[in-house]
């Protein structure tokens, strides 16, 4: 009888110890300090750490693809939310922060009336984080066309001349020279020659 009492007695004990030694080491808030956990059922967890990974790919391939009809269809706005939503899933992605650039300049040439934004500044943002990310050559091209854009001559040529640097064939080259041949006839072009030409003919 004494020894099945014991024998209850250290199953008790056995049971509730693991319970009280987590506890002890948690921290003063009472919440339970966790090590590493052993794999469950072999290599489940890992098999479901990837499942998940490439659940995210799907749901990005997805954003991005609803991002690009929606720009084809010309709504601005929905197509950045879908980029947007795209770049939460992979910030590291400078495939959608280009296509997102690229919406955030559409939006702003529609030219809304009372809209205050400044959406080349918000491109130009994408656009460098494409660069930075993986030197994505259409990001400078666009790069350099919003410098162009805004008389920053100097940005634009650097730009264009890296894109030559890397890749002086194929469509991009071809454009990138264009632009770069145009860039030089308009920055050496005279700072406000209409109205010097108006000042000698009204003499």
């Amino acid at each position: 009888m004494k020894r099945r009492f014991l024998l209850t007695a250290v199953a008790i004990l056995a049971l509730f110890l693991p319970g009280t030694k987590a506890f002890l080491a948690s921290g003063r808030n009472g919440t339970i300090m966790h090590g590493a956990m052993a794999p469950v059922d072999g290599r489940k967890g890992e098999v479901n750490f990837y499942s998940l990974l490439n659940n995210s790919g799907r749901e990005y391939q997805s954003w991005v693809r609803d991002g690009r009809n929606y720009f084809n269809r010309r709504e601005y706005e929905q197509a950045i939310w879908a980029f947007r939503k795209a770049i939460e899933l992979r910030p590291a992605a400078e495939e959608a922060r280009f296509l997102l650039g690229c919406a955030y300049e559409k939006r702003g040439l529609e030219g809304l009336p009372g809209d205050q934004t400044d959406w080349d500044q918000l491109a130009a943002r994408e656009y460098i984080a494409a660069v930075e990310l993986a030197d994505h050559l259409p990001a400078r091209f666009n790069l350099a066309i919003l410098h162009r854009r805004h008389g920053r001559f100097e940005e634009a040529r650097r730009h264009l001349e890296h894109i030559l640097l890397i890749k002086d064939s194929g469509v991009i080259g071809r454009k990138a020279s264009q632009e770069l041949s145009a860039l030089f006839h308009q920055d050496v072009r005279p700072r406000g020659i209409s109205s010097k030409v108006r000042d000698l003919t009204s003499r």
